[in-house]
């Protein structure tokens, strides 16, 4: 990933830990581990803070095809986190340290409600 590039980041809700069978008051390793069971992927790196969790996944056998999300421990709700950059989700580990930084990914994180606000509206039809 070109480090001067400043790709726009979109935020989607995917997914609740009550869809996942899990109480919101659940460990980040039990969220990460229902995470993981659901997407097929493996948790690489995680960041935990009181307030939310910033999981970067990988597919076994796949360096290209990670994916962020935070999950927001109030709420209960993952957000996948998806950017306006031609790699369309498929992110090396490289490519998650360099977004870390750029999109300040550990403050979204510690401060998941303002997610809420970045979220993806459909238009109406």
């Amino acid at each position: 990933m070109n480090s001067s590039s400043f790709a726009q980041m979109n935020v989607t809700p995917l997914l609740t830990m009550q869809e996942l069978g899990l109480d919101r008051r659940a460990t980040a390793e039990e969220a990460g581990n229902g995470f993981a069971l659901i997407s097929e992927a493996q948790i690489v790196r995680w960041v935990q803070f009181p307030a939310g969790v910033l999981f970067f996944t990988l597919v076994p056998g796949d360096p290209e095809s990670g994916g962020l999300y935070i999950l927001d421990r109030k709420t209960g709700v993952f957000y996948w986190l998806n950017f306006d950059d031609q790699k369309w989700g498929g992110y090396s580990l490289e490519d998650y340290s360099s977004l870390v930084r750029q999109h300040k990914l550990t403050a979204l994180a510690q401060r998941p409600r303002l997610l809420e606000r970045r979220c993806r509206v459909s238009e109406p039809a």
